[in-house]
């Protein structure tokens, strides 16, 4: 009975192994990996509404959920931001995505990403990026959701929706 349980540990063992490289070799070269255990701190938007269980109830309903947050490791900082839309949506993504920092108790822009890349021709659009950013700083992120559709022909619904996060020390 203890050989059996013995080789069924080390089949275990084994197979626990080639899970762990699986993962690793799923990973593109571009993709930042934080390890979860890396991440000292987060904060997250005040409007985000990715987890909420009441449906959206806009005007325009372009925009059906929204994410941002800020995380800190020991020596980066790193902004997640998504934005998913209805079905029949066009364009989906960001307008601007800001890092400020705090100075002198003004918020003031460290970085800003705005680029013509921030919208996708899809229903979503998420937007990763780690920065090595000074120290010794009170830091958040701030941006707007984009969503647009084309109605009649030419004209275009358009959503746009703001989200900041709370502050975070680094």
């Amino acid at each position: 009975m203890k050989k059996v349980i013995s080789m069924f540990l080390v089949i275990l063992s084994v197979f626990s192994m080639f899970s762990v490289n699986a993962f690793a070799k799923d990973i593109s070269s571009e993709q930042t990996l934080i390890i979860k255990s890396g991440i000292i701190e987060e904060v997250y938007g005040l409007y985000n509404t990715e987890n909420d269980t009441v449906q959206n109830t806009r005007a325009t309903g372009l925009i059906t959920s929204k994410s941002l947050k800020l995380s800190k490791t020991s020596d980066k900082l790193v902004i997640t931001a998504k934005t998913s839309c209805a079905s029949d949506v066009e364009k989906c993504g960001f307008t601007y995505i800001k890092l400020q920092r705090l100075i002198n108790g003004t918020w003031t822009d460290y970085t800003t990403y705005c680029y013509y890349d921030q919208y996708a021709e899809s229903t979503t659009k998420t937007f990763s990026k780690s920065i090595s950013a000074p120290t010794g700083y009170t830091y958040r992120v701030i941006c707007e959701h984009y969503a647009e559709k084309t109605k009649l022909l030419i004209l275009k619904d358009k959503e746009t929706s703001y989200n900041e996060t709370s502050s975070l020390v680094f």
